[in-house]
Formats: structure tokens, C-alpha cells, sequence
């Protein structure tokens, strides 16, 4: 134990991320109550100062170790989890349900509660345990505590699950192709060693064996009767298990890495022949390496995304430069991370990067700057994780960083950082250019991320709101425009009030015009929008709000028109009308500003929809005998005139073809209405639902694409 206190000492004086590390590694050895008394040493220490996203998360990691809950440790968990908290749900009622302030909860159950709601993203894939039930989530209800649960492979209903519950006993999956087939019950389920390989590729938490029985027996397998499910089960536990090594075989230790039969062997072999300071690889080596990812099945190599990239960071290290695009020309196809379009590829295409140990991230990016041009990385980079940025920012000029920046149109959190932090190595002002508070905007309003790069956006909101240096730089970008400074600040859901007022007053400190546009009025204006957004206790803000899939795309297709091509087409009108002189009578300075409020006030009426907006899988929606949203509906009004509706989403609606939004009087009157129940109409009269029915198919595929 005393090496446990030397450690909880070093990190008093200097908590640095190997000495954490260290004492992490001691803890999860010992977590015993002895262990947990002498922390309560650091957890003392810490509580008089703000946690930083590094500690909080390290604070949270000792938790899941399975230390004992001691009364400054318990405290320590309650400033973590607000620290950590996304601000769109920093909310009292979601803090009670992660379960911070029940003593009956262990800080391992507290850890792992929380790792579950940062999992709970709008359109992940839900399975609850006590109800047996599938479903799709929607936005977490902050102000509730509860997850809008919508249904899934046509299974299940539209409902509102208690927080608590689904942070007890959910099983979460990232969205898919392959996930629906978990839960379709045709004649033949799906193997259980393929539900197994599907969940695994898939979960976004930990998932008990348990509850995996569960989800199959609860999913695609559950029109087989007990003696049926067992057999069926059991055999994919056979299916899925590792083989034995035959009889005579080669024990591993004689065995050269290029003769690994799967790609955890090659791996063990890599790092044992790493431990003994192998050579570079001969050509025979090169050959037998390249022949095995030739024969890898691109479902492995998506599924173990990870173990690939490890496998190939070793591999590269001992490869000779001139047979390392045969390596790569092998895995063509297989390997999401090395995209042949990285611009038209999504940011979860490269979190496995964000992923990797340092060492291997390392040579990972040292070998990919050998193989791929410098245009590529460029490419790839725009999108990477800040802590593969690092590694493979060196070997990239300005130029074309600037360049891939021009056609991506537009910065994630981690760029920025990384941007703003090598300002000084870099210098270069088109480059910094890019760190302005319009960017900034949208990579905080972007809550949608894979968890690698959520530490990246906390850190540049908490530069934002604390940094003088930064802010100070951010002025300097406003180009003398405070209003634009009101206009985005206004629609800043990423702000709650505390950080808006914070934000306003250190501006308007270092900034004279700042300080008289916000004393004019703008600071009220923008201080009530974060009122009318995060502040409300009589109600829920975020209602969700559903539309098709079509509408909720035409609306972020909108947003991004905005952000993108209008409000700098706009900044560089207003730039040359000011050139013009005399305002008075400048007519295009006055058109310019018109456009300018217009945009601001129609980008704050977006952003806020699309915050609530939860679209809806038509082609998913379960039709019987009740009005629902996705649905045909037939009615017959007082004068005995029959009239037939589609009853959609709120941004659906079309007179024309007689699509009718659900947030309408005529929608709220249909809505869960039965068939032959009587509603009241628009007009105060009675009308009758006569008859729901599906929405024809030609329909539904317009609306889900």
C-alpha cells in the first residue's frame, strides 16, 4: 500500500497523465476498501478546484475499477459527471437517474450508468432487458429524464422510457444495415454465432452474456420455444468460440508473424518478435503478409476495424519502404480508415485512429506518409481525431491543409485545436484564419460525434469560454462585426446561461465595441434566447419534434447553405458595401444588413429545430387501427363529405397532395385517434375517423431516403 500513497502523492504535486496512469494501474489491482480510504487523500485534494475533462474521465475510470464508494470519492463522481455532461442534457433529473447521489449505487454501476448515456444518441438501436423490448432512441428528455423510445424493425411502439431505467438495464448498438436482422422473426433466424458477431461489431457498451441470450431470444429467435432456443444458442457458442490449436501444431513462440492464421495471432506474434528487436521484414515475409490480407474477408475487416489497424501500424514498422504499398494494395476495399474518398467520408470512418495506443498511432501515420501522397493525408486529416492529427499534421504543408479545408467547407473541434495549438510552429494566417467564432459555432453545435471525439469538442468549448488568449483571437476574427457576434451567440445551443454570461462579459472586456453593442440591448436578447433554450422549469424545451427522413435531411441541407455559401457571401457584401463610404445613403449596406438579420434570425429558427427534431423511419412504422404519424387516414366530416389524408411529420406538410403534419389542428385532432372514434375539426365541428391504413410504398420511399 505505501506504493499506492507514493503514487496518490506524486500526482497531488503533479497530476500528469503517465503518473494517473501509473496509479490507475496500482488501484486496478487492489480496489479494496483500503485502497479507497487512502484515495480519499486525492479526492480531498481535488475538491477544491474545478475538474478538468482529463480528471473527470480519470475520476470516472477509477470508478469503474470497482473502488468502494467513500464520501469525497462520491463527491468527486457528482463534479465529474457535470463536468462531463453534454450541455444540451446538463439537467438535475438526468444527473439523479445516472445515479451520482443514491448510495445504494457503487461508483462501478455509476461509471458504467454514465457510460450508457453519453452511448444514448438520437437513432441508436435500444434493447431494455425488464421490458424485453427493442426500439429507436430518440433525444434524451432533459428536463423528464426520459428516452423517447420509437419502434424498430417493425416491432414495438411509440413511447417514453424512464431514464433510470434505460441507464439500468439498456443494451445500445450503433444503427445498421445488419442490426435490424437481430430483431426480424422470420422462419429462420439469423445464426447465433452471426447475432453474436453483429452485436459485437456493433454495441456501443459493454453487453453481459446474459443479455445477450436475451436480446436473440427476445429478437429474431423468439418464435422458437425454450428446448429449440437453447439448441440454437448453443450451437453459435460453438460456432463463435476460438478453435483449439491442433495436435502437433507449432507453438506459438516458433512461429514467424507472416505465418498467423487470423489476425490475433499475427498480432501476439508481431509484439513477441517486437520484444526480441526482430529485423525488417525479408521479401518472403512481405509476400506471406500480403497473401493473408488478400484472403481476409472484408466483413473481418470491417468488424475488427481496430485489430486491423494495430496489426498494421507493427507491420509497417518493420516493412521496407518500397514493398509497403504492396501491403496496402492487399487490403484494398477492406480497410474503412484508408478511404478512396476521405472528403466524401464520415468522421466515424476515422475514429478507430482516435482509438489506437500512442505508439502505434505513430506508426501508423509514420508508414501512411510514406505510402499515400501528401494530398491524401490532407484529406484525411480535415476529419482525424486530434491526437491522430498530431502525428500526421508534420507531414502535411499549410497549403494543402488550407486547400482540403476549401473543399470540406468546413472545421470538427479537433482541427481547430490542433490548429490554434500549433499556431505558433505553423504561422501561418490563413491557416489560423479558420479558428473564428462562426467555425467554432458549428463544431460545438455538432452533438452527433463517435466518443472519440467528444474530449476534443469539450476542450475548445471550455477554451471559448475560458481562454483570454483565445478569445482574444476569436475578436480579432469578428473583422469589427459584433452583430455577427450576436447572431451566433443567440442561436449557441451549446452555451447554457452560466457559460453565456460568462462568455459575454470576458468579450466585452477585452473588446470596447463589444461591450457597447452588448450594452445596447444585444446582451438581453442573447441572455433570452439562452433563457427561451436551456432554462424553462415550468416545461420540457426539447420536445421532440418528428418528421420524415426527407424533411429532417431538406433541413440540415438548408442549415448548411446557411453556414456555409450564404453568411460568407453575405460578410463579403457587407465588406464592400462599407467600402462604398456614406451609409446614409448606401442602399446595398442597407439590403446587406437586411440579409444578414434574416439569416441569423432563419439559422437560429434551424438550429433550434433540428436540435428536437427526431426523424422517423416510415417504412418502420407499425400501422393498425390508431392514427399515428406514418399513417393513412380516411375521414368523414359534418356535412358527410369523405376526405382522405397521409398523416406525417411536422415539416411534411403539402395541401396539394394532401400530406397532412401532425402539429396542425386537423393533425392534433387525428392523432391517436381509433378508427370510428369522432374528433372535433378545425371548425368546431364533429368529424369520425373511418379508416387507417399503411402509406402506399411509392410514398414511403420517398420519404425515407
Amino acid at each position: 500500500m505505501a506504493d499506492i500513497e507514493d503514487l496518490m502523492l506524486a500526482v497531488i504535486d503533479s497530476p500528469k497523465p503517465e503518473k494517473l496512469e501509473a496509479l490507475k494501474s496500482a488501484v486496478a489491482a487492489k480496489a479494496d476498501e483500503e485502497t479507497a480510504g487512502h484515495l480519499e487523500t486525492l479526492w480531498e485534494e481535488w475538491e477544491s478546484r474545478k475538474l478538468s475533462p482529463a480528471e473527470a474521465k480519470y475520476v470516472l475510470a477509477i470508478a469503474a475499477l470497482g473502488v468502494p464508494g467513500k464520501p469525497y470519492f462520491r463527491k468527486m463522481l457528482v463534479n465529474a459527471v457535470k463536468t462531463l455532461l453534454p450541455p444540451f442534457i446538463a439537467q438535475a433529473p438526468v444527473v439523479k437517474a445516472v445515479g451520482v447521489r443514491d448510495e445504494a449505487k457503487t461508483p462501478a454501476e455509476i461509471a458504467g450508468r454514465f457510460e450508457k448515456l453519453l452511448a444514448l444518441r438520437s437513432g441508436s438501436i435500444v434493447f431494455l432487458e425488464g421490458s424485453r423490448r427493442w426500439g429507436v432512441a430518440g433525444t434524451v428528455d432533459a428536463m423528464n429524464a426520459s428516452l423517447p423510445m420509437m419502434p424498430f424493425a417493425q416491432v414495438g411502439s411509440n413511447a417514453a422510457v424512464p431514464l433510470e431505467i434505460a441507464l439500468k438495464d439498456a443494451a445500445i448498438l450503433a444503427s445498421g444495415p445488419d442490426v435490424s436482422r437481430l430483431v426480424v422473426a422470420g422462419a429462420v433466424p439469423v445464426s447465433a454465432a452471426l447475432f453474436r458477431l453483429t452485436v459485437e461489431k456493433r454495441k456501443l457498451v459493454p453487453i453481459p452474456e446474459e443479455r445477450l441470450k436475451l436480446m436473440a431470444r427476445s429478437g429474431c429467435a423468439r418464435k422458437l420455444d425454450d428446448a429449440a432456443f437453447e439448441r440454437y444458442w448453443n450451437i453459435g457458442a460453438a460456432q463463435a468460440a476460438p478453435a483449439s490449436p491442433a495436435a502437433g501444431a507449432a507453438k506459438p513462440g516458433s512461429r514467424r508473424a507472416c505465418d498467423g492464421r487470423s489476425l490475433k495471432e499475427i498480432q501476439l506474434l508481431l509484439t513477441q518478435e517486437q520484444e526480441k528487436n526482430a529485423p525488417a521484414f525479408a521479401a518472403d515475409e512481405v509476400s506471406a503478409l500480403c497473401g493473408f490480407f488478400e484472403r481476409l474477408s472484408p466483413a473481418i475487416a470491417q468488424r475488427d476495424s481496430k485489430l486491423v489497424a494495430e496489426v498494421l501500424a507493427m507491420v509497417f514498422e518493420r516493412t521496407p519502404e518500397n514493398s509497403l504499398q504492396a501491403i496496402v494494395n492487399s487490403l484494398v476495399g477492406k480497410i474503412a480508415f484508408f478511404p478512396e474518398k476521405p472528403a466524401a467520408a464520415t468522421q466515424e470512418t476515422f475514429s478507430v485512429w482516435g482509438e489506437l495506443a500512442s505508439k502505434l498511432l505513430e506508426k501508423l501515420c509514420a508508414g501512411a506518409s510514406k505510402i499515400f501522397p501528401e494530398e491524401y493525408l490532407a484529406a484525411c486529416a480535415v476529419k482525424l481525431p486530434l491526437k491522430a492529427i498530431n502525428c500526421i499534421g508534420p507531414h502535411i504543408s499549410n497549403e494543402l491543409l488550407c486547400s482540403a479545408l476549401a473543399n470540406q467547407r468546413n472545421c470538427g473541434a479537433d482541427l481547430l485545436l490542433w490548429i490554434w495549438k500549433n499556431r505558433k510552429k505553423r504561422k501561418d494566417d490563413n491557416l489560423l484564419a479558420l479558428v473564428n467564432l462562426d467555425n467554432v459555432s458549428r463544431a460545438l453545435s455538432n452533438e452527433d460525434l463517435p466518443k472519440v471525439y467528444l474530449a476534443a469538442r469539450r476542450e475548445l468549448l471550455a477554451m471559448l469560454v475560458e481562454d483570454k488568449p483565445f478569445q482574444a483571437h476569436i475578436i480579432a476574427m469578428l473583422d469589427d462585426d459584433p452583430v455577427m457576434l450576436g447572431s451566433i451567440l443567440q442561436g449557441a445551443l451549446f452555451l447554457d446561461a452560466g457559460q453565456r454570461q460568462s462568455l459575454m462579459v470576458k468579450l466585452a472586456q477585452q473588446s470596447k465595441k463589444i461591450q457597447e453593442y452588448l450594452e445596447g440591448g444585444a446582451g438581453k436578447k442573447i441572455l433570452d434566447a439562452g433563457t427561451a433554450h436551456n432554462e424553462s422549469n415550468d416545461a420540457p424545451v426539447f420536445e421532440a419534434t418528428y418528421t420524415s427522413v426527407h424533411s429532417h435531411q431538406m433541413l440540415i441541407k438548408e442549415l448548411d447553405d446557411i453556414i456555409n455559401i450564404h453568411v460568407p457571401e453575405n460578410r463579403e457584401a457587407l465588406k464592400t458595401a462599407r467600402a462604398h463610404g456614406d451609409f446614409r445613403e448606401n442602399s446595398e449596406f442597407d439590403a446587406a444588413k437586411e440579409r444578414r438579420n434574416y439569416l441569423s434570425r432563419r439559422r437560429g429558427e434551424l438550429e433550434r429545430e433540428l436540435a428536437n427534431i427526431q426523424p422517423v423511419l416510415m417504412a418502420n412504422v407499425e400501422v393498425t387501427d390508431v392514427a399515428v404519424i406514418g399513417s393513412q387516414v380516411e375521414i368523414e366530416l359534418s356535412d358527410g363529405r369523405v376526405e382522405n389524408y397521409c398523416l406525417l411529420g411536422a415539416w411534411d406538410g403539402n395541401p396539394e397532395r394532401r400530406f397532412l403534419s401532425y402539429r396542425t389542428r386537423l393533425g392534433k385532432a387525428l392523432l391517436n385517434r381509433k378508427t370510428g372514434e369522432e374528433f372535433e375539426g378545425p371548425d368546431g365541428k364533429p368529424g369520425k375517423l373511418l379508416k387507417v391504413s399503411a402509406l402506399p410504398a411509392e410514398l414511403i420511399a420517398e420519404l425515407d431516403k
